[in-house]
């Protein structure tokens, strides 16, 4: 299993900008895997103070909430054989500030170097 991480800024302007990162925000499943087991953490850090939650997409209830703050932190521990799309949202104006998504992949080769140039005949 291969782990990347990724950071997505939100709303443009210096004073409205959400940093979301998670980390690892990729995991490539090997030959015959089927589920994608990771901890995962979700952190967010903004100049402004914000009341928001941490959604998974599509879903009611929110992961975690923080009021009034400027950086907030998520561990997990994931199972799961589907991308998760994670949304920070203010609850306020229901707003979404900012969104990054934890993938899943099961072709390894898309990712892998190849040994030799597409030039090379031997």
């Amino acid at each position: 299993m291969l782990a990347i991480s990724g950071i997505c800024w939100g709303q443009e302007g210096d004073e409205a900008q959400v940093e979301l990162t998670v980390q690892p925000s990729l995991c490539i499943l090997e030959r015959g895997e089927t589920l994608c087991r990771d901890k995962v953490e979700v952190r967010w850090q903004t100049v402004r103070l914000y009341s928001v939650c941490l959604f998974e997409a599509g879903q009611p209830e929110p992961l975690s909430c923080w009021d009034e703050s400027r950086s907030g932190e998520y561990l997990s521990q994931l199972h799961t054989e589907d991308d998760i799309h994670f949304q920070l949202i203010e609850m306020a104006e229901r707003q979404v500030l900012a969104s990054r998504a934890f993938e899943v992949v099961a072709d390894a080769q898309r990712y892998r170097r190849r040994r030799r140039n597409p030039w090379s005949f031997f």
